[in-house]
């Protein structure tokens, strides 16, 4: 069994009409392309806040916001200041503004939080390039030429960089810097403590404001991978850092590696994403091959049971690093709505990125992963920073059409959160496969004290019976047909059936 938890909404942020059991709905937002306010074709923190009732809507209780400090990139994972807000977004005073009606609708704030890297624009970068005499040379990784010129070659890519060259020249003679990503994220030193306590002044800096957690990026790179203890180490020295300032603190970790390498981190990163799920349940749906993701998710039980402390996972179908669910699953929407079935009856608290609920295509490269959400209510004509090759209005249909649509994925997702927010249980859960015959069904049964849950996911083009379960009611969104005491659930569909205690 996963011995899993999920985020909950706690009393200290969440106002009188809210659940306070609610499981965790996390909605990724890339500002940038997400809702424009003032007509200059970028998004913006204005632009977020006049969707706040729509995300909340939807069913989410919380977002999570990609970084939105001053930065020379699109993306601004390169932070040149880590206490401002970029100006193409607005201002701290927006900020201040999106936090104060995020919690008084009952929602948290989770922040990307880059610490691995900043910028080479960075103030302490720039004066760190200077001198080696200088109080910031130390705040990051130089080394002399000759110490590294065997290792400048001889990198090779990882699961989140294809940067093959570590090691950039810098304008002093001889010296070379650590940059694990490109030349333009210089790597902090965190064998430097003056770096750490930055680190922890800026947390406690946002906490103050009234953020709710972080997201913290390249999480697995304090360190070299040689060096992967000490990463972990720095790890739980940060939480209990920002659970000083905030008890309940919600850290979520982006660790690419594998099971078994993420069970040794949940000491310090109490979540982590399950990147390993989110690539077993499309290839699940595009092959059928049920064994292999009983096996795959095993794996995934098996090392997280190891981890000797409580475990959070953080499940997703795809973030701003991966292709599109729906590109994943061939544009196909039957699918895409069954990958959302499949997340929303799976425990863990789970993370939705934006406009992955009405079908938002995107493959590599990474730009064509964050195009423009297509809203479709300013006569299909939305300025935007970047011309979309993918979701375009001639791929997606806008939300605006699909809200009308009760047969849209955008209402098969509304649906299947608000079926997991009904029956938290399924998000807190210990999950069991049951052996089964029945052609092209994934069964299992998710147990919470008295409460049991049989789901049953039809990952095949053909229809597929279930057996009736005794004393149970049907909680999926479509009833299935009945036949000769057997429910037929119909192709890339899903069962879900509620048995004993009170819901």
């Amino acid at each position: 069994m996963l011995m899993t938890q999920s985020f909950i909404l706690s009393s200290d942020t969440v106002n009188a009409q809210s659940d306070k059991s609610q499981p965790g709905i996390i909605y990724e937002i890339f500002v940038q392309s997400f809702r424009d306010s003032n007509d200059d074709g970028i998004g913006d923190l204005q632009g977020v806040i006049s969707k706040l009732d729509y995300i909340q809507d939807l069913g989410a209780n919380a977002i999570w916001l990609m970084p939105v400090h001053p930065s020379p990139s699109y993306h601004k994972y390169d932070v040149t200041d880590y206490y401002a807000i970029h100006p193409d977004y607005g201002t701290m005073k927006d900020m201040d503004m999106l936090i104060k009606e995020l919690h008084k609708r009952g929602m948290k704030l989770i922040m990307d939080f880059v610490v691995n890297h900043t910028s080479s624009d960075h103030p302490w970068f720039v004066e760190s390039s200077q001198s080696e005499s200088n109080k910031y040379h130390n705040f990051y990784v130089w080394r002399n030429y000759e110490e590294v010129k065997d290792e400048i070659n001889k990198a090779t890519t990882s699961l989140d960089s294809d940067n093959v060259m570590q090691w950039h020249e810098g304008p002093l003679q001889n010296e070379r810097y650590y940059g694990f990503f490109w030349k333009g994220m210089p790597d902090l030193n965190f064998d430097n403590p003056d770096v750490r306590e930055e680190i922890y002044k800026i947390g406690k800096f946002w906490i103050k404001k009234g953020v709710d957690g972080f997201r913290l990026d390249a999480a697995k790179h304090i360190y070299p991978d040689d060096r992967l203890h000490d990463t972990r180490l720095f790890w739980e020295e940060f939480t209990t850092k920002m659970r000083s300032y905030k008890k309940d603190i919600q850290i979520v970790g982006e660790v690419w590696s594998s099971p078994d390498v993420l069970a040794t981190m949940f000491k310090g990163l109490p979540s982590l994403f399950n990147f390993q799920l989110s690539k077993a349940i499309p290839d699940l749906i595009n092959s059928g091959q049920i064994n292999s993701f009983i096996k795959s998710y095993q794996h995934i039980q098996n090392a997280y049971g190891t981890a000797g402390v409580p475990v959070e996972d953080a499940i997703l179908l795809n973030n701003h690093d991966m292709n599109r669910i729906k590109s994943e699953l061939q544009q196909d929407s039957m699918k895409s709505k069954l990958a959302i079935s499949m997340l929303m009856t799976l425990p863990g608290t789970t993370y939705l990125y934006y406009g992955e609920e009405i079908g938002m295509l995107g493959t590599k490269p990474d730009e064509q992963l964050r195009e423009p959400f297509i809203w479709g209510d300013n006569n299909f004509q939305e300025k935007t920073w970047m011309t979309p090759v993918q979701s375009t209005h001639e791929t997606v249909i806008p939300l605006v059409v699909q809200k009308g649509d009760p047969n849209s994925l955008y209402n098969h997702y509304k649906h299947w959160i608000q079926i997991r927010k009904s029956y938290p249980d399924l998000a807190t859960g210990k999950l069991e496969f049951l052996k089964n015959k029945m052609p092209g069904l994934l069964v299992y049964v998710i147990k919470n004290g008295e409460k049991t849950y049989f789901v049953a996911h039809n990952v095949s083009n053909a229809p597929s019976p279930y057996p009736v379960q005794d004393n149970t009611k049907i909680i999926s969104e479509v009833s299935p047909k009945f036949m000769e005491g057997k429910y037929v659930i119909p192709p890339y569909s899903s069962l879900v059936l509620f048995a004993s205690g009170k819901k």
